[in-house]
This record gives structure tokens, C-alpha cells and sequence, in this order.
């Protein structure tokens, strides 16, 4: 049990809570990450649901240290991007579910000392992505990935129904009150490792939400998640007969670290499990052309390399004008800030970034066979066209016609895309090299 106060501009929140260490290797830090549940007395009998900002109403929460991260803000950028560019498939029958964790910064105070920063994070639960309740049998379901096995698909033990842990997963909802049964992941994941390739291709976008599974793919290799292929994410069925879909969670070890905080500085590979491994391999119903196109989709808004960028430095520019980092210094001694952190960040987007633009651009390039082996993506285009290969093309003239062969705009090719921002919107000719693409505005 513990006293806990909270206050902001709108309100102060007065609780007693249970709160416990949460995590596996973080409980060495110390710096603690903690779960509070927040209690209407002194026992826990009865919890309370209480709501901070634009988070949800609920009576569990987590409190993220943040103290394996450097600059203190891939977590809530890597939660803040999800939740911006999926959202639930079946939104329209629950128009409150949430497709991952929302999350806040935070201060806190632990009996009367100045702890430092925090991630306040919503829990991922039924209640989060609406799931339908257990009523007899097995409706909505909900396992967490804590380790490797069955969960990255690359093995099949058998289960027992007894346990809630079964290779690599944890069973979250129904409650262990109400049933545990692994019969329906354990069908699920023999499918996607066992099934032969004409099954696999005729069924598995019955079984696994597609839109959630590039979105979930994108994001996963934008940020360079190394522990959320299998770890650190949950899969989830809204209902029965329902497909699976993917929740990330404890998004730390991203954007050019790892788990324990450490720079790992590649940006030249594709992150995958035995799942994604098979999709590629199958490519069914030509699933990589349409991840590709969105991939040069978000490219225009969600994943720019300003709009990344910007996401960055205005967190970074908060929590330093702010002194953040400075308290943080000063309250864990070997917390060793610097600013060069922000220059490797930015500089590792800006690789990873051209390199993704590379991989999809010949993914594209591959299954379109385009003109002399360079694709520029995508088409239509909103703002800026990415050319799959810049190979002879750094500092080549190209020039815009417009459909009635004016000349509406020239420039120097000096990076790996070209900008229309400027134009109308209507059909296009670019001419570059020798060679002309046909182009739609929007």
C-alpha cells in the first residue's frame, strides 16, 4: 500500500494505491518502473478508476522509469506514432477501442525525493482494445509475448492447460478465473508454420487482420524494434471467428537502441519473426507490392523525414528547456546525457529512412518491373515522389511537364526524392535521365 498525490493544471488527485516493481532486467536499475493500482480503501477490496490528461479512465496504470533510454523519449514517441496511424478494424462496432497504449510524461516524487521523468502509460487490456467478454467460451482473447518460442512462430510445443505461460507467451484474458485454454493460439501458430502454401495464401488474411499486419510491419521497422517481434507485444482476437491482430508494447529499445540502452547503430536490415519470414517468402495475394505502396504512403505524412524529425526536437527542446535532463543528472549519477545523443538519433532516422526508402522501392520495383530498374513512389503522389535507386542519378537535371507539355517545374536530384508539394493537383510528366514517368497529383 502507498499515498499517492497528483496535480496539474485541471485537477489534484488524492489516492491510496498498491503499487509493485514491474519489469525483468529494469528491476536492477535504479531507477524503478512501477505498477500502481489505485484502491477506494485501504485493502484493495475495492478499486477506484481515476483519469489523468487525455488517458482513459481506469484503476491500473504503469509508471515507465525510462532510465535504460538516453534522451528519455523514444517510448513516447514510438507509442504517440502507433496509436496515430492504426487504429482498430473494427472500430465501427467499438468506437472507444484503442489499437495500443496512450501514454503521458510525468514527475514524480517518491517519498519526498525527486525521482525523475516517467512514462504514465495506459495498460493494453481487454478493456483498452474492447474485446468481447468471456460468456461460457472463449470470445475475445489476449496473449502477451514475454519471451521467445511460439511467439515469434519459430517452434510448437505442446501446451498445458493448467499453465498460463506456454513458449513465449503469457495468457491475459479470459481471466484464469473463467478458463485457460491454448487451443485456439496453438491452431492459429500451427497454421501459420505448418500450413502448405496454397492454404496459407487462401486463408491467412482470414486469420490475421492484413491492414494491421503492414501497419505493424512498417511501424516495427521504422523504429527498429529489436525485442517487439515477439517479445514485448500481444496478440489479440476482438471476437470469435474474428482475426488476430498486434499490439506493441514497451516500445524502449527503438530508434537506434536496444533493451538495455546501448547505440546500435544499423540501419541496413528488415526485423521479422517466422510469421513475417513466411509472408515474404509466400508474398500471398501480393501483400509486398500493397506494403510497399503504403510504406510510400506514410511517407508523405506519418513517416517524413520532417515530420519524424520535428516529433523529435520538440520533445527533445521540452524536456531540455525544461531541465529534465539536468535533475536527471543530478538525481542518478551515472546517468551520463549528452547532446550528441540527439545528433545520433536524428542522424540514424536519416539513414534508416533511405534505406527502408531503398528496400520498398525495390520490392515495388521487382513486382511492377520498372523502367531501367528505377521506380520513384508513390503514384498518385500528395508531396514528394522517393526514388527506389539513386545510382547516376546525384546531380542530374530533371524537369515537370504538365498535361498539356509545359514545363511547370526543373530542379537537381541531390537526395533520394523530388518534390511536387508545389504543384496543382492534376497529371504530370517527369522527365529524368532519359527516361518519363506519368504522374498524379493529388
Amino acid at each position: 500500500m502507498a499515498d499517492f498525490i497528483y496535480s496539474d493544471s485541471e485537477q489534484v488527485l488524492i489516492s491510496n494505491i498498491g503499487i509493485e516493481l514491474r519489469g525483468a532486467s529494469s528491476q536492477s536499475y535504479p531507477k524503478k518502473t512501477y505498477d500502481l493500482e489505485f484502491w477506494d480503501d485501504e485493502t484493495g477490496d475495492d478499486t477506484d478508476n481515476v483519469q489523468f490528461g487525455e488517458l482513459r479512465s481506469d484503476d491500473d496504470w504503469i509508471l515507465d522509469a525510462l532510465y535504460n533510454e538516453p534522451l528519455r523519449l523514444r517510448s513516447y514517441i514510438a507509442n504517440k506514432l502507433w496509436l496515430d496511424i492504426h487504429a482498430p478494424y473494427y472500430l465501427e462496432d467499438e468506437p472507444d477501442a484503442k489499437s495500443g497504449a496512450n501514454v503521458m510524461y510525468v514527475e514524480m516524487f517518491l517519498n519526498g525525493y525527486y525521482n525523475g521523468i516517467y512514462n504514465l502509460l495506459e495498460q493494453v487490456d481487454k478493456k483498452q482494445l474492447k474485446l468481447k467478454s468471456y460468456k461460457d467460451e472463449i470470445r475475445g482473447e489476449l496473449y502477451k509475448g514475454v519471451s521467445w518460442g511460439a511467439s515469434t512462430f519459430s517452434s510448437l510445443p505442446d501446451y498445458d492447460n493448467e499453465s498460463r505461460i506456454w513458449s513465449g507467451y503469457e495468457f491475459k484474458y479470459p481471466k484464469e478465473d473463467d478458463i485457460t485454454n491454448w487451443e485456439n493460439l496453438y491452431q492459429f501458430t500451427d497454421f501459420v508454420i505448418n500450413s502448405s502454401e496454397t492454404n496459407f495464401t487462401n486463408s491467412i488474411w482470414d486469420r490475421f487482420d492484413q491492414g494491421n499486419y503492414i501497419d505493424y510491419f512498417l511501424f516495427l521497422n521504422l523504429i527498429r524494434a529489436t525485442d517487439n517481434t515477439g517479445k514485448n507485444i500481444y496478440l489479440a482476437k476482438y471476437k470469435t471467428d474474428e482475426p488476430y491482430f498486434y499490439v506493441p508494447w514497451d516500445l524502449d529499445g527503438c530508434f537506434g537502441t536496444i533493451w538495455n540502452g546501448e547505440h546500435q547503430n544499423i540501419t541496413n536490415d528488415i526485423l521479422s519473426n517466422g510469421f513475417f519470414t513466411r509472408v515474404t517468402n509466400i508474398d500471398p495475394n501480393a501483400i509486398l507490392a500493397t506494403i510497399a505502396k503504403k510504406w510510400f504512403d506514410y511517407r508523405n505524412n506519418n513517416f517524413s523525414n520532417d515530420y519524424l524529425s520535428d516529433l523529435i526536437s520538440e520533445n527533445y527542446n521540452f524536456l531540455q528547456e525544461n531541465r529534465i535532463y539536468e535533475r536527471e543528472s543530478i538525481v542518478y549519477s551515472n546517468y551520463a546525457f549528452s547532446s550528441v545523443d540527439l545528433l545520433y538519433i536524428q542522424n540514424w532516422l536519416t539513414n534508416r529512412l533511405t534505406y527502408l526508402d531503398t528496400y520498398f522501392g525495390n520490392v515495388l520495383s521487382n513486382k511492377e518491373h520498372a523502367y531501367s530498374n528505377k521506380s520513384i513512389h508513390p503514384n498518385p503522389v500528395k508531396d514528394i515522389a522517393y526514388i527506389n535507386s539513386t545510382d547516376n542519378l546525384i546531380n542530374k537535371n530533371y524537369k515537370i511537364y504538365n498535361n498539356l507539355g509545359q514545363l511547370v517545374s526543373t530542379g537537381v536530384i541531390n537526395n533520394n526524392y523530388i518534390s511536387f508539394e508545389h504543384l496543382k493537383s492534376g497529371i504530370y510528366f517527369l522527365k529524368i535521365a532519359g527516361n518519363s514517368y506519368k504522374f498524379i497529383k493529388n
